[in-house]
């Protein structure tokens, strides 16, 4: 079924949305703090949330301030667009979203939960990963157009479901991503050839994708430059998983080990670098700091 579509938040996620939803044929309008976003994404400007839902049947939204995303939704509701559909990206807690689920409900919007697993590279390419909760209709009309940027959409259930599965996941890069950087880090000290590293390791089984997003950050150093995920992201989920693990009273050995180092580089001003920075940490305690 063909649908209009807009997108509001146009950073790692969301350039790649409104690019993709383009390129397989949809009109998109977009909104974000800063308009070059929506220009160089090449969407159709829009004024505020409120002018995104008047033109759209499904709106993405794409954030990671939690007061821009309160904001957002509350425009939303207020927009009087009865029937839009709401595909949520963003990762905040349960009762952010089951909040949200409630107050756009009663302005007969459905929101549907849609966390993505994957940062700007798989957005670009069109190859995010994303789980969907929610009202099984709705999701049914906008599901082609979710397939659009997607390279796998799955629905997992009620409203909520599919959150927690994306706080499950988080756990898992934000080990990975420590792992990944301590493997490159004693490629460097025992002087083997990264670009030899990386070939090696993408062909056996310790692959991981997150060792290939981040590859071209741990072979130059460069974490300012071409971002794939902002530290500030890790470390706004980092307090979201402790929460959801310290409720559900489950044990997170290793997840609390990243997470220290997490905070370590944040307290060294690295805050708005990419994740990948974790590694220029590992270089200099093994006495290999890069100039």
């Amino acid at each position: 079924m063909a649908i209009d579509t807009g997108v509001i938040g146009l950073g790692n996620i969301g350039n790649g949305v409104a690019k993709n939803l383009a390129k397989a044929g949809y009109k998109v309008t977009g909104f974000d703090i800063d308009p070059q976003r929506v220009t160089d994404a090449g969407a159709q400007p829009a004024e505020g949330a409120a002018g995104v839902a008047a033109k759209s049947d499904m709106v993405v939204v794409a954030l990671a301030n939690i007061t821009a995303y309160e904001e957002t939704m509350t425009a939303l509701a207020n927009s009087g667009k009865a029937g839009l559909v709401v595909a949520d990206c963003c990762t905040f807690p349960e009762e952010t979203k089951e909040a949200t689920h409630a107050q756009l409900a009663a302005a007969g919007i459905v929101l549907l939960d849609c966390p993505v697993s994957g940062a700007r590279p798989q957005s670009q390419a069109g190859e995010l990963a994303m789980t969907v909760s929610g009202d099984r209709a709705a999701f049914d009309r906008v599901e082609e157009a979710l397939n659009a940027f997607c390279s796998s959409v799955i629905h997992v259930g009620e409203f909520g479901a599919s959150i927690k599965i994306k706080y499950i996941l988080n756990l898992m890069v934000a080990i990975h991503n420590l792992t990944c950087a301590e493997a490159f880090v004693m490629a460097r000290k025992a002087g083997i050839d990264l670009d030899l590293f990386v070939d090696v390791v993408n062909n056996s089984s310790a692959r991981l994708q997150i060792f290939k997003t981040r590859t071209p950050q741990w072979t130059s150093g460069d974490y300012i430059n071409n971002i794939t995920a902002a530290l500030a992201i890790q470390m706004k989920d980092k307090d979201i998983i402790e929460d959801f693990a310290k409720k559900l009273g489950v044990p997170t050995p290793l997840f609390d080990v990243a997470a220290k180092h997490y905070e370590e580089a944040t307290e060294r001003g690295w805050i708005d670098q990419d994740a990948a920075v974790i590694m220029k940490l590992l270089e200099e305690k093994a006495g290999i700091p890069r100039d």
